[in-house]
């Protein structure tokens, strides 16, 4: 599995100088709530690998290796797809180059 090169506006998941754990953990508590049976990554985000720091947007690894951006809405809730808005970005090099391309549009 490769990992993923991101701009330094992104809080990767090992940062020393970056938030703790268990911020990482609460987003991933929450992507999990919003996830309903019914939308593309249910059951599929094994952990969130990033976090854009200037948004809500992740960067979740999913079980068979590749990375998907997710935007959780924060309902603490299950959503009706398509919520949280989600995209498969691949593998880590597909999603270096797909994140990239977002910081430019965003």
């Amino acid at each position: 599995m490769g990992e993923l090169e991101l701009s330094d506006d992104w809080w990767a998941r090992h940062d020393p100088e970056r938030p703790a754990e268990d911020s990482f953990a609460a987003v991933l508590r929450e992507i999990e709530l919003e996830l309903g049976p019914d939308h593309d990554l249910f059951g599929q985000v094994v952990r969130v690998e990033a976090r854009f720091g200037l948004s809500d947007d992740v960067v979740v690894r999913l079980v068979d290796g590749a990375f998907a951006l997710v935007h959780p809405t924060w309902s603490a809730s299950v959503e009706s797809p398509p919520w949280p808005t989600s995209t498969r970005l691949g593998d880590a090099a597909a999603a270096c180059r797909a994140i990239t391309d977002w910081e430019q549009w965003r």
